[in-house]
């Protein structure tokens, strides 16, 4: 399979937002994304200034993307990866892997100083992100409420 990193565009969003659906749709996550949500998160990236959205794609077809929002902080700017999905019959195949290396090539040519992101703390990818050089910090939560 070759495929190539390219700028996510608005012609791709529907592409981007299957993608997400498919990726979450399976462990570990086994979350019921709707299209339109889909559509919506990945546009809400696009839409914001600074932002890198980037697709893995094979003729024509998205295979996997990576959305990453620019964030000030005490040091500098920052990437926060807010997705990296990639389509599980594309997985394995370095797509993810690709894309990550995109994402903080990227965000260095652009002045950010580091790209950072939450996943699970265990698991296989937990081992995929360290593979890639991310360290899990020791000293962060992860808090949530919900409003339901």
């Amino acid at each position: 399979m070759s495929f190539r990193i390219e700028r996510l565009m608005r012609e791709h969003l529907s592409g981007a937002a299957g993608v997400l659906v498919s990726a979450y749709s399976g462990p570990p996550w086994n979350e019921n994304w709707s299209l339109e949500a889909a559509i919506e998160n990945v546009n809400n990236v696009l839409e914001t200034p600074k932002s890198i959205a980037l697709a893995a794609i094979d003729g024509g077809k998205v295979l996997g993307i990576a959305l990453g929002i620019r964030q000030r902080r005490h040091a500098g700017p920052v990437i926060y990866l807010d997705e990296l999905s990639v389509l599980p019959e594309a997985q394995g195949r370095g797509i993810g892997t690709a894309l990550l290396s995109a994402v903080s090539e990227t965000a260095k040519a652009e002045g950010c100083n580091s790209v950072w992101l939450v996943s699970q703390r265990e698991g296989a990818l937990s081992q995929f992100y360290q593979r890639c050089g991310f360290a899990v910090g020791n000293n962060l939560g992860l808090y949530s409420k919900s409003s339901a």
